[in-house]
């Protein structure tokens, strides 16, 4: 199946300075500030490894504003130089003076992770602005002059119009690192298969987005049915009119964003799209 992005196969990254752009938002606990699960943190290893020739400056985030667990990445930083083996460097700077030196006194070899991409109020604010504007925002500015190559690998994030997800393509040489590569090969290789009936699978908290999706893939035909589960499969509930009881309902309202307009929103996919979600 032929690709229409580039991938780290198709670029000499030994020696380079590499900005890379991960999604290693994970489970924290509020209480002590240490991390519940490492799977996403497991999941950018063989990336990192690949660029072991490489001088590597990590992009992340975690969380949003206003939710308890919205952390520095210090517990992430260690974690990944733990699970490498190697000492891993965490700079409390996105952009400032310490993360710009930090990246320039890299020697081949060392991975820095910065500070997390939602400190910086543009990553939020700018969401959705348009491409020319991404490539001229404070980390965009600061941060390609100082790298030769921009590696996405963020993939459960790379639906989001955000500065450190989009704007160093403008600007930097860019590809697809492990993770994205196989997430998008996976993909095309799902919606382009002929086979029918074709069933989609959607579920965890983040519901504004996967409602979207499904919106989308049900009105473009892409898929014949959504199954949802999680967050996701209680809003639908709720919107049925089937309540999932007290403790959910208070969960999904405090951890889902605009809880009412959702349902709303799923309400109307019910009636349009019936018995198929």
């Amino acid at each position: 199946m032929a690709r229409d992005f580039f991938t780290m196969d198709d670029f000499d990254l030994s020696g380079r300075t590499v900005l890379l752009r991960v999604d290693i938002n994970s489970p924290i606990n509020p209480a002590t500030g240490q991390l519940l699960n490492d799977a996403r943190i497991r999941e950018h290893l063989t990336t990192i490894r690949e660029l072991r020739r490489s001088k590597v400056a990590l992009l992340a985030h975690q969380s949003r504003p206003g939710k308890d667990d919205f952390t520095s990445l210090e517990v992430h930083a260690e974690r990944i130089g733990t699970l490498l083996g190697r000492p891993v460097r965490f700079v409390p700077s996105l952009f400032g003076r310490p993360a710009v030196e930090a990246i320039q006194g890299m020697r081949v070899g060392d991975v820095v992770v910065l500070e997390n991409t939602r400190f910086y109020s543009e990553e939020e604010a700018l969401a959705d602005a348009k491409l020319e504007k991404m490539a001229t925002t404070h980390i965009v500015q600061r941060l390609a002059p100082l790298a030769e190559y921009f590696v996405l690998d963020a993939f459960a994030a790379a639906h989001r119009a955000q500065p450190s997800l989009v704007g160093f393509c403008e600007v930097l040489p860019s590809m697809a690192g492990r993770v994205m590569e196989r997430e998008l090969t996976m993909l095309a290789r799902a919606v382009q298969d002929p086979a029918r009936p074709k069933v989609a699978h959607l579920g965890g908290v983040k519901a504004d987005d996967s409602i979207a999706v499904a919106r989308h893939m049900l009105e473009k035909g892409i898929v014949d049915k959504i199954l949802t589960s999680g967050g996701v499969a209680n809003l639908f509930l709720d919107a049925s009119g089937i309540d999932p009881g007290p403790p959910t309902t208070a969960f999904m309202r405090k951890e889902v964003d605009d809880y009412d307009p959702l349902i709303v929103e799923c309400k109307a996919l019910l009636s349009t799209f019936r018995g198929r979600i």
